[in-house]
């Protein structure tokens, strides 16, 4: 099966013994998203790209529009994807992505704050 979480699609064999740890759809993603099995929210900002549907999710912040002329990896870095629910973070269900939101990193600083995401868990 795919690595990507919430991806039931079978994966194809490079060899005779080996598979892809991706999908044939998201195999195509690897290479923006190198580190995606262990960090699947990065494929979701992938999709997001592809989709054409890479704004802010909280004020509308469109870095392909403000930026017309930078590399998508550049733009890629000017967001970040948020897990809605923390605590299930990690998990399958934390996984998915009902869980996830893209945020602009001014937008992403600010949640976290409302959120005392910065205080150490032991504190709270």
């Amino acid at each position: 099966m795919c690595k990507v979480s919430w991806c039931n699609n079978e994966t194809e064999f490079y060899n005779k013994s080996q598979q892809y740890v991706f999908c044939p759809t998201h195999i195509q993603y690897k290479k923006l998203a190198e580190n995606a099995p262990s960090r699947p929210w990065l494929m979701y900002k992938v999709e997001k790209i592809l989709e054409s549907t890479f704004t802010c999710e909280c004020c509308g912040f469109d870095p392909v529009k403000h930026y017309p002329n930078e590399t998508i990896n550049i733009l890629a870095s000017l967001m970040d994807v948020d897990h809605k629910n923390p605590s299930i973070k990690g998990t399958l269900e934390g996984e998915q992505p009902s869980n996830y939101q893209l945020l602009c990193k001014h937008c992403h600083i600010l949640k976290s704050h409302r959120e005392g995401d910065y205080i150490n868990k032991k504190y709270k």
